[in-house]
């Protein structure tokens, strides 16, 4: 098997560009990739299958930064083109985007050296890591896809079941709030708990007919869940294989949300005046550990809207009752929506997203680079359960300080016992989130603030290309 990629050929690689192209996975959140490339001056090429090419021949993305298009079929005759071949894209001159149509994902593999020709930087998704990766340990794209990628190439696999450092493993070394998990033992008609567990669960596991996708089965207890996976494995929908690599994990009950982050490495090493001080200060970080937060820029909030699901709460509740005693709900993300926080409850959302980062910057460094998504239930309980330190610090594990309400950053709340909205972390994205497609064309509202203009992720990404390759430092956002 072929070496892994290192950080340091990719790096070098990078220095030598002149006019980088961003290479697109055609899927997931392309359009928001592909719109911020447009809007920052870049040329992109998507790669897509002839079956999903309809996305993207009926979204053009075309245009100069800024332009107003009147005539849109004249422009997508002036800048775009459609090929089958990179070596296509190579021979024309005259184009600003490429859509390159593959009759397979992995079609891509054969055209790494003509494209390498384009200075391509790959913008990471979803689909790009599960399509191409080959397997839960994306081998293929740490030793075989040899493109700059703008995002941590080591950490994509991290979202995998079944690796041995996975996202709740970094989350733990944080000491931020997780789900418990519980074991189990698998039989042939399902599993089985050798103790009850009197708490809502759910089951995460893969999608045995479609591995790309993840199943979930929720159940008021152990007994539920034992008896809803054993009617699941009779329908075919789960397998003793994947429950083997299946997780049960505590049911956190609350309202889920992506807070939709970008980690600047140019911003990490940048003065920030007044602040970077007085955030090292109050907050007892080095200044390295300061600048690193504050690079850490929130964007936007989004949650999912999920089949089947989303249709059976809609019912009435008689209804609803009856459907659930025959089929169990899938879980099939098809919709996102845009959300807003109260304001106060920020506080917790960044201290143990910071957390997190810091701890990926030390376990796998370079750690989260670009944009990211920190997947959490807020909810609402004795702060003492979940061991949060009452006192200001990007550490959230057990403390011995003397717990007051105000120390936790409340005035409204009184007794003995401190109660508060608290972010549990139930997954994690180290790459352009899918929810960010809903702030397309109107930016995220966290992000629109901070720099005075309509700002998407996928803009937020091209913005940090453009600066990089201004400053001769686009070696620092790429591995």
């Amino acid at each position: 098997m072929s070496k892994e990629i290192s950080r340091e050929e990719m790096q070098e690689l990078a220095r030598r560009y002149k006019n980088p192209v961003l290479l697109i996975f055609g899927s997931h959140s392309a359009i928001d990739a592909w719109y911020g490339a447009r809007n920052y001056g870049f040329k992109s090429v998507i790669y897509t299958t002839k079956s999903r090419s309809i996305i993207y021949m009926q979204n053009p993305i075309v245009g100069l930064p800024n332009e107003d298009i009147e005539d849109l079929p004249d422009i997508v005759r002036r800048d775009l083109i459609v090929a089958y071949d990179a070596k296509d894209i190579i021979k024309k001159k005259n184009w600003r985007t490429a859509l390159l149509i593959l009759d397979k994902y992995t079609d891509i593999f054969k055209y790494i050296d003509d494209l390498l020709e384009l200075e391509p930087l790959q913008i990471p998704n979803r689909a790009f890591a599960t399509y191409l990766g080959g397997d839960r340990y994306l081998s293929k794209i740490e030793r075989e896809f040899p493109i700059p990628i703008v995002g941590s190439r080591k950490l994509l696999k991290v979202e995998n079941k079944g690796v041995e450092r996975d996202y709740y493993w970094f989350a733990r070394k944080a000491g931020i709030p997780i789900p418990k998990t519980y074991e189990f033992e698998v039989t042939p008609t399902g599993i089985h708990f050798k103790e009850p567990i009197d708490e809502p669960l759910v089951l995460k596991a893969e999608n045995p007919r479609r591995k790309f996708e993840r199943e979930f089965i929720f159940a008021a207890d152990s007994q539920d869940l034992e008896e809803k996976v054993e009617k699941e494995m009779e329908k075919g929908n789960l397998n003793q294989e994947v429950l083997r690599r299946a997780t049960v994990e505590q049911l956190v009950l609350g309202p889920q949300a992506n807070f939709n982050f970008f980690f600047s490495p140019l911003n990490a090493l940048s003065e920030w005046g007044d602040l970077d001080d007085e955030f090292a200060r109050i907050h007892n970080l080095s200044l390295e550990e300061a600048r690193v937060c504050l690079a850490n820029e929130l964007l936007s909030i989004d949650e999912r809207r999920e089949t089947i699901f989303d249709g059976i709460r809609r019912l009435p509740a008689d209804v609803q009752i009856k459907l659930l005693k025959k089929i169990v709900p899938s879980f099939e993300v098809t919709f996102h929506a845009i959300l807003s926080v109260r304001e106060s409850l920020l506080k917790e959302v960044l201290r143990c997203a910071d957390a997190f980062l810091l701890v990926t910057r030390e376990y796998e460094p370079p750690g989260i680079i670009g944009a990211w998504a920190f997947q959490v239930v807020i909810t609402w309980d004795r702060v003492d359960k979940y061991g949060l330190r009452p006192t200001i610090k990007m550490d959230v594990s057990i403390g011995t300080e003397v717990k007051t309400p105000e120390s936790y950053g409340l005035f409204d709340t009184g007794g003995k016992e401190v109660y508060a909205h608290i972010p549990v972390m139930h997954d994690i994205a180290f790459r352009h989130g899918g929810g960010t497609n809903v702030h397309i064309g109107i930016g995220g509202q966290y992000s629109n603030a901070k720099y005075n203009r309509r700002m998407s992720t996928g803009e937020r990404i091209a913005l940090e290309v453009r600066r990089a390759l201004k400053k001769g430092k686009l070696d620092l956002i790429v591995t």
